[in-house]
């Protein structure tokens, strides 16, 4: 039972890291080149929308696109 659970912790972590480190280079980013990144280290987005919650970011929409605002993350 437990073996089910310990992936998707890792994953979050794993997500939680990738938005830190975004947020080192840049206040904000496009959602979908997120997902992007994200995709590519196969963190599904519905784990990184949680990740997102947990840190505290907003999206915010600047003309017809979406941006993750990356200036405020909570380090741990």
């Amino acid at each position: 039972m437990l073996g089910g659970i310990a992936p998707k912790a890792n994953k979050l972590e794993q997500a939680k890291r990738l938005l830190r480190e975004l947020a080192l280079t840049s206040d904000a980013v496009q959602s979908n080149e997120i997902f992007d990144m994200a995709d590519e280290q196969g963190i599904s987005k519905r784990t990184l929308e949680n990740a997102k919650r947990e840190l505290g970011i907003r999206a915010k929409k600047i003309n017809s696109f979406w941006y993750w605002e990356l200036d405020k993350v909570k380090t741990e």
